[in-house]
Protein backbone atom coordinates (compact mmCIF):
# COMPACT_ATOMS: atom_id res chain seq x y z
CA UNK A 1 0.00 0.00 0.00
CA UNK A 2 0.82 3.97 -0.80
CA UNK A 3 2.15 5.10 2.88
CA UNK A 4 -0.11 7.45 3.02
CA UNK A 5 -0.69 7.57 7.25
CA UNK A 6 1.85 6.40 10.16
CA UNK A 7 1.00 3.42 11.72
CA UNK A 8 1.30 3.06 15.54
CA UNK A 9 0.46 -0.28 17.26
CA UNK A 10 -3.12 -1.51 18.85
CA UNK A 11 -3.64 -4.52 20.76
CA UNK A 12 -6.74 -6.28 22.53
CA UNK A 13 -5.64 -9.31 24.62
CA UNK A 14 -9.44 -10.67 23.69
CA UNK A 15 -10.90 -10.89 19.99
CA UNK A 16 -14.35 -10.27 21.57
CA UNK A 17 -13.51 -7.28 23.55
CA UNK A 18 -11.57 -5.94 20.40
CA UNK A 19 -14.62 -6.71 17.75
CA UNK A 20 -17.32 -4.73 20.49
CA UNK A 21 -14.77 -1.96 20.77
CA UNK A 22 -14.01 -1.41 17.39
CA UNK A 23 -17.34 -1.83 16.62
CA UNK A 24 -16.44 -4.56 13.70
CA UNK A 25 -19.40 -5.79 11.95
CA UNK A 26 -19.09 -7.25 8.35
CA UNK A 27 -20.72 -5.58 4.87
CA UNK A 28 -22.38 -8.39 3.49
CA UNK A 29 -20.57 -9.09 0.17
CA UNK A 30 -23.58 -9.14 -2.13
CA UNK A 31 -24.18 -5.45 -0.66
CA UNK A 32 -20.90 -4.43 -2.03
CA UNK A 33 -21.86 -5.89 -5.52
CA UNK A 34 -25.10 -4.21 -5.36
CA UNK A 35 -23.69 -0.76 -4.42
CA UNK A 36 -20.78 -1.20 -7.57
CA UNK A 37 -23.88 -1.98 -9.88
CA UNK A 38 -25.62 1.49 -9.63
CA UNK A 39 -22.48 3.42 -8.37
CA UNK A 40 -19.13 3.47 -10.16
CA UNK A 41 -16.13 4.55 -8.28
CA UNK A 42 -13.10 6.49 -9.28
CA UNK A 43 -10.05 4.09 -10.78
CA UNK A 44 -8.25 4.66 -7.35
CA UNK A 45 -10.29 3.54 -3.88
CA UNK A 46 -9.75 3.73 -0.27
CA UNK A 47 -11.46 1.61 2.12
CA UNK A 48 -9.90 3.32 5.70
CA UNK A 49 -11.45 0.43 7.64
CA UNK A 50 -10.90 -2.32 5.66
CA UNK A 51 -12.19 -5.23 8.48
CA UNK A 52 -11.44 -8.33 6.58
CA UNK A 53 -11.35 -6.71 3.20
CA UNK A 54 -14.84 -7.00 1.71
CA UNK A 55 -15.11 -3.76 0.12
CA UNK A 56 -11.83 -3.95 -1.04
CA UNK A 57 -12.20 -7.52 -2.51
CA UNK A 58 -15.37 -6.12 -4.57
CA UNK A 59 -13.68 -3.03 -5.76
CA UNK A 60 -10.67 -5.08 -6.69
CA UNK A 61 -13.03 -7.59 -8.51
CA UNK A 62 -14.44 -4.88 -10.55
CA UNK A 63 -11.05 -3.15 -11.65
CA UNK A 64 -10.57 -0.63 -9.08
CA UNK A 65 -7.06 -0.34 -7.76
CA UNK A 66 -8.01 -0.03 -3.70
CA UNK A 67 -5.57 0.85 -0.66
CA UNK A 68 -6.72 -1.22 2.24
CA UNK A 69 -6.02 -0.20 5.69
CA UNK A 70 -7.65 -0.60 9.05
CA UNK A 71 -6.97 0.36 13.10
CA UNK A 72 -6.92 -2.99 13.97
CA UNK A 73 -5.99 -6.15 12.91
CA UNK A 74 -8.36 -8.38 11.14
CA UNK A 75 -5.87 -10.37 8.36
CA UNK A 76 -6.42 -8.19 5.61
CA UNK A 77 -5.21 -4.99 4.21
CA UNK A 78 -2.68 -2.86 6.49
CA UNK A 79 -2.62 -2.45 9.82
CA UNK A 80 -2.28 0.38 13.03
CA UNK A 81 -3.65 3.22 10.56
CA UNK A 82 -5.95 5.27 12.40
CA UNK A 83 -7.61 7.33 9.52
CA UNK A 84 -9.10 9.92 11.85
CA UNK A 85 -6.01 11.29 13.78
CA UNK A 86 -3.44 11.68 11.34
CA UNK A 87 -2.63 14.51 9.57
CA UNK A 88 -2.02 13.90 5.89
CA UNK A 89 -2.23 15.31 2.35
CA UNK A 90 -3.67 12.65 -0.30
CA UNK A 91 -2.06 13.49 -3.85
CA UNK A 92 -5.09 13.80 -6.31
CA UNK A 93 -7.80 13.41 -4.25
CA UNK A 94 -10.39 14.27 -6.65
CA UNK A 95 -9.16 11.60 -8.16
CA UNK A 96 -9.95 9.11 -5.14
CA UNK A 97 -13.51 7.53 -3.94
CA UNK A 98 -13.59 6.22 -0.02
CA UNK A 99 -15.64 3.37 -0.18
CA UNK A 100 -16.15 1.92 3.76
CA UNK A 101 -17.94 1.00 6.45
CA UNK A 102 -16.85 2.60 9.33
CA UNK A 103 -17.89 2.17 13.05
CA UNK A 104 -21.48 3.47 13.65
CA UNK A 105 -20.19 5.93 16.50
CA UNK A 106 -17.53 7.24 14.46
CA UNK A 107 -19.35 7.38 10.75
CA UNK A 108 -19.54 11.08 10.85
CA UNK A 109 -15.75 11.32 11.85
CA UNK A 110 -15.19 9.06 9.28
CA UNK A 111 -17.26 11.10 6.41
CA UNK A 112 -15.80 14.44 8.05
CA UNK A 113 -12.68 13.32 7.41
CA UNK A 114 -12.76 12.22 3.80
CA UNK A 115 -14.67 15.47 2.65
CA UNK A 116 -11.51 17.22 4.33
CA UNK A 117 -9.43 15.42 2.26
CA UNK A 118 -11.40 16.60 -0.50
CA UNK A 119 -12.32 12.88 -2.50
CA UNK A 120 -14.41 13.09 -5.45
CA UNK A 121 -16.32 10.03 -3.88
CA UNK A 122 -17.40 9.30 -0.63
CA UNK A 123 -19.95 5.61 -0.35
CA UNK A 124 -20.68 4.78 3.00
CA UNK A 125 -22.70 1.89 4.45
CA UNK A 126 -24.50 2.01 7.48
CA UNK A 127 -27.42 1.20 9.59
CA UNK A 128 -30.74 3.20 8.03
CA UNK A 129 -31.04 4.74 11.81
CA UNK A 130 -27.88 6.94 11.00
CA UNK A 131 -30.19 9.10 8.19
CA UNK A 132 -33.41 9.07 11.16
CA UNK A 133 -31.02 10.37 14.03
CA UNK A 134 -31.76 13.99 15.31
CA UNK A 135 -28.29 14.09 17.23
CA UNK A 136 -26.68 14.04 13.73
CA UNK A 137 -29.41 16.77 12.09
CA UNK A 138 -26.24 19.18 12.39
CA UNK A 139 -24.48 17.22 9.79
CA UNK A 140 -26.79 16.51 8.06
CA UNK A 141 -28.01 19.90 7.07
CA UNK A 142 -24.06 20.55 6.24
CA UNK A 143 -23.15 17.66 4.29
CA UNK A 144 -26.54 16.28 2.65
CA UNK A 145 -25.56 12.93 0.63
CA UNK A 146 -26.49 13.06 -2.87
CA UNK A 147 -27.72 9.41 -2.62
CA UNK A 148 -28.93 6.88 -0.14
CA UNK A 149 -29.89 3.70 -1.51
CA UNK A 150 -31.66 1.39 1.04
CA UNK A 151 -31.02 -2.76 1.51
CA UNK A 152 -34.56 -3.41 1.02
CA UNK A 153 -32.99 -7.32 1.23
CA UNK A 154 -32.18 -6.92 4.79
CA UNK A 155 -28.46 -6.73 5.16
CA UNK A 156 -26.85 -9.48 7.83
CA UNK A 157 -23.87 -7.70 9.61
CA UNK A 158 -22.26 -9.94 11.56
CA UNK A 159 -19.28 -8.85 14.48
CA UNK A 160 -16.08 -9.91 13.19
CA UNK A 161 -15.76 -12.76 16.35
CA UNK A 162 -18.99 -14.18 16.02
CA UNK A 163 -17.87 -18.13 14.09
CA UNK A 164 -19.76 -18.91 10.81
CA UNK A 165 -21.35 -21.86 12.77
CA UNK A 166 -22.92 -19.14 15.18
CA UNK A 167 -24.50 -16.84 12.36
CA UNK A 168 -28.03 -18.57 12.55
CA UNK A 169 -30.41 -15.78 12.40
CA UNK A 170 -31.63 -12.73 10.08
CA UNK A 171 -31.34 -9.11 11.48
CA UNK A 172 -34.48 -6.76 12.01
CA UNK A 173 -32.05 -3.95 10.98
CA UNK A 174 -32.34 -1.88 7.92
CA UNK A 175 -29.11 -0.95 6.50
CA UNK A 176 -27.89 1.68 3.67
CA UNK A 177 -26.03 3.27 1.34
CA UNK A 178 -24.87 6.83 1.40
CA UNK A 179 -22.61 8.61 -1.17
CA UNK A 180 -21.70 12.17 -1.32
CA UNK A 181 -20.01 13.04 -4.86
CA UNK A 182 -18.38 16.34 -5.78
CA UNK A 183 -19.89 18.11 -8.53
CA UNK A 184 -23.60 16.45 -8.00
CA UNK A 185 -26.45 18.26 -6.34
CA UNK A 186 -27.33 17.45 -3.19
CA UNK A 187 -30.29 14.82 -2.83
CA UNK A 188 -30.68 13.06 -1.43
CA UNK A 189 -32.31 10.99 -3.92
CA UNK A 190 -33.39 7.37 -2.73
CA UNK A 191 -33.04 4.20 -3.88
CA UNK A 192 -33.72 0.38 -2.86
CA UNK A 193 -31.11 -2.52 -3.57
CA UNK A 194 -32.25 -5.80 -3.63
CA UNK A 195 -30.04 -8.88 -3.02
CA UNK A 196 -29.56 -11.41 -6.18
CA UNK A 197 -30.53 -8.17 -7.99
CA UNK A 198 -28.06 -8.10 -11.05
Amino acid sequence: MTELFASEPWRFSDRTAEAVEAEAFETPQWAAEAILDVELLTQRVLDPCCGHGTLAKVALGRGYFCDAFDLHDWGYGETGIDFLIHPTRIDRPREISVFMNPPFSKAVAFVERALDLGVRKIVCFQRFAWWESRVRDLFWRRFPPNRIYVCASRADCWRFDIPLEKRKSGTPTAHAWFVWERGHPPGPVLGRLLKGDR
